[in-house]
């Protein structure tokens, strides 16, 4: 596994160096970063690879399948900086969300795939509402987009990496406070949420 993890992490590194990355930040989220407050990010499964090495080294905290794969991929995050909470909705979920609850109480930012870890693709999880909801943190909405792209369809989430200097984009959407949203905070407000800052993410891209 730690052989596996090293692998994976060079792939990573010598892919990133040849990319071309535009940031699109919104300003709440700016805000944010400037007072040092806890995040709780969400993204799509699929679109995971970017993250991984452009936001290494900043105590973010990721959830983790505990399956093998979602071990190889603690392995690697690690290597990057960021420390892994394992567990999902099927496996050790309420051990997971505890997790995650005292990392936010650290002071710590989290990052959530909300359909992971075995989908329905772009369709969350009502974990990381759950976790919003009792730490009162806000959730952003985040995508990435690359052109050209390898996506591996046989794969249930399209999982996409970037072809060696393809155009590439990263958005970080407007915050979604939990008290601002009220009995509005729900899966299918954060999948709209998701689903905007995709598209524009594949928009400056260059995708239709």
């Amino acid at each position: 596994m730690r052989f596996l993890s090293l692998v994976a992490t060079c792939f990573i590194r010598a892919v990133v160096a040849t990319l071309r990355i535009e940031f699109s930040l919104d300003e709440g989220y700016s805000r944010l970063v400037e007072k040092g407050e806890p995040i709780l990010f969400a993204f799509w499964h699929g679109r995971f690879f970017l993250f991984i090495h452009s936001f290494r080294d900043r105590r973010i905290a990721i959830n983790t399948d505990v399956s093998w794969a979602g071990q190889l991929s603690a392995g690697v995050l690690t290597r990057f900086g960021y420390s892994a909470v394992p567990g999902s909705s099927a496996r050790r979920g309420a051990r997971a969300l505890i997790a995650m609850r005292k990392e936010i109480a650290l002071g710590h930012s989290v990052a959530v795939a909300t359909d992971g870890p075995r989908g329905p693709r772009a369709k969350s999880k009502p974990g990381v509402l759950t976790v919003a909801r009792a730490t009162g943190c806000p959730i952003v909405p985040a995508a990435t987009s690359a052109r050209p792209a390898w996506v591996i369809r046989n794969t249930w989430d399209r999982f996409t990496i970037p072809v060696l200097f393809a155009r590439c984009a990263i958005v970080f959407g407007k915050p979604i406070y939990p008290g601002d949203a009220g009995e509005g905070l729900s899966t299918e407000l954060l999948d709209r949420a998701l689903n905007e800052t995709t598209a524009k993410a594949d928009s400056l891209v260059g995708y239709v």
